[in-house]
């Protein structure tokens, strides 16, 4: 398969997720905090580690909107990769354990 085709199949995905009613950043209790940009990602629960977070988009979610104010009023348009929220689930395949 193609990194074209992966690509277009990638973003069938987040087309069709979107005709569902997400929720708001706010109803999710979204965090975005810029001294987490610098973190270690692997470690810790961040949209990076949460199994609906989907990078291939420039960071969206499977069940939050990207739209909108969080809950410190940070307009930013993504799910950041250190952003989190009351949904999270971990992503076994990429979080690392903390020690």
């Amino acid at each position: 398969m193609s990194d074209k085709n992966i690509v277009e199949k990638a973003a069938d995905v987040v087309e069709n997720l979107t005709k569902f009613q997400k929720q708001s950043k706010l109803q999710a209790a979204y965090l975005e905090r810029e001294e987490f940009r610098t973190s270690d990602l692997h470690k810790g629960y961040f949209c990076y580690n949460c199994i609906y977070w989907i990078d291939s988009m420039g960071g969206k979610c499977m069940i939050v909107s990207d739209e909108g104010p969080d809950i410190f009023g940070k307009v930013s348009e993504v799910i950041a990769p250190h952003g989190c929220c009351n949904g999270y689930e971990a992503n076994k395949n990429k979080i690392e354990k903390l020690q």
